[in-house]
């Protein structure tokens, strides 16, 4: 389980809406000992919708992983429910009968079939006919004129690439309903805007969990909201803590928690509560990239967790508040090395969210050069990075709590 990285990236929906994940196997082995595609999907099912758990890994929405000729035939697929698995061929694949034949009962039983990319091959417009989307990149100058063969064909078009509003506005123009890529941890700048009252509230209710040095610190921004005292008291007594008798006081709840876990607690919930009106994916980013960083910090500077934390969990903020970063942690007074990180790419900190971003982005040469100047290996990131993930799913509760 820590030598290889299951990621997951995102299919967003024109209303921002995540509607599935597409996951990604990456093993820390090289050379001879890489395993073929056909064991990294085999490994995708096994591990990742086995091991890791389906529903954390999705947040109970399908998932596509990559699927060979040697996956499709071996019935590998059809043990999982078509509600859950999707397949997600090359372009190129060799369109044989048997492929053909799998692909057709797939469809058929409820599953879907996306093709990655686009070909003018008598192959590729024979899988056409047993596929329902299409990913297309989006970074591609000519990809219009490749459409016109594809449309009617399938129902869905998917935008892969998609890093910012530009780029998903051109998706739309051409037709794509889905979209992967991080456009929406991007901020929707307008010039001249303010920050709405309740976006100061929330930064102020940030201020003094951060600057908190004991639990009555906290525990007077929490008695004063009603509503975050029946938050408070509903994630106490969740099945997360597995609690014999419930909690009903406040400060009870404080007690047995610690300052710590109530600072990540609330810390997470305010920034949720901001981005109600933000795609939840974008939250879900902010947790992960924190609980990733926080390990990182478990295994260099333990004293330093809490501000590796909120170094990642903040990382969206200008995204959430539909301003600059300068302009959203002018109302925050941040440790230094937490606000050069947020700003400076080129600082140490900055440095670490580099490395996140690049595990987002699958790009494993520069998750390798990062990963090197803090004395980590890509196996590290990947067992730090697997149980985050189980943290993250576990910890997704308090936003809907």
């Amino acid at each position: 389980m820590e030598n290889f990285y299951v990621g997951r990236q995102p299919i967003l929906d024109r209303e921002y809406k995540t509607t599935a994940y597409q996951l990604i196997y990456q093993a820390s082995e090289t050379g001879d000992g890489a395993p073929s595609q056909t064991e990294k999907s085999a490994q995708l099912l096994v591990h990742g919708l086995m091991d890791i758990g389906l529903s954390e890994l999705s947040n109970n929405l399908p998932v596509y992983i990559p699927a060979t000729r040697e996956l499709l035939v071996s019935g590998a697929v059809g043990e999982f429910p078509e509600t859950t698995l999707g397949v997600d061929l090359a372009a190129d694949m060799a369109a044989d009968d048997e492929v053909l034949a799998v692909c057709s009962t797939l469809r058929q039983q409820g599953y879907h079939v996306m093709l990655s990319g686009i070909q003018d091959t008598e192959d590729y417009h024979a899988l056409l006919d047993v596929a329902d989307a299409v990913r297309i990149d989006i970074r591609d100058d000519k990809i219009a004129e490749h459409l016109p063969p594809i449309r009617g064909k399938i129902s869905q078009l998917v935008a892969t690439h998609v890093d910012s509003m530009e780029d998903y506005q051109r998706a739309v123009n051409l037709g794509c309903s889905g979209f992967q890529g991080y456009f929406f941890c991007r901020p929707q700048i307008v010039e001249g805007r303010q920050l709405p009252k309740s976006s100061l509230g929330l930064m102020q209710a940030l201020q003094e969990v951060i600057a908190a040095e004991a639990i009555s610190d906290v525990e007077d921004v929490i008695t004063r909201d009603v509503t975050l005292s029946y938050r408070l008291l509903k994630h106490i007594n969740s099945a997360v803590f597995g609690l014999r008798k419930p909690i009903e006081s406040v400060r009870q709840a404080l007690g047995l928690l610690g300052l710590a876990n109530i600072r990540q607690w609330l810390s997470v919930l305010l920034l949720a509560d901001a981005g109600k009106d933000k795609p939840l994916e974008l939250v879900r980013v902010a947790m992960l990239r924190g609980k990733v960083l926080e390990g990182i910090a478990q295994t260099r500077h333990p004293e330093h967790k809490a501000d590796y934390f909120l170094l990642g969990l903040f990382s969206v903020l200008d995204a959430i508040l539909g301003v600059s970063m300068a302009d959203a942690l002018a109302k925050l007074s941040l440790p230094d090395a937490i606000h050069q990180g947020l700003t400076d790419p080129d600082s140490e900190y900055g440095r670490l969210l580099q490395l996140i971003q690049a595990m987002e982005q699958s790009d494993w040469q520069k998750v390798d050069d990062l990963g090197r100047t803090f004395g980590l290996c890509c196996g590290d990131l990947m067992g730090i990075h697997t149980r985050a993930l189980h943290w993250a799913s576990e910890y997704s509760l308090v936003l809907s709590a």
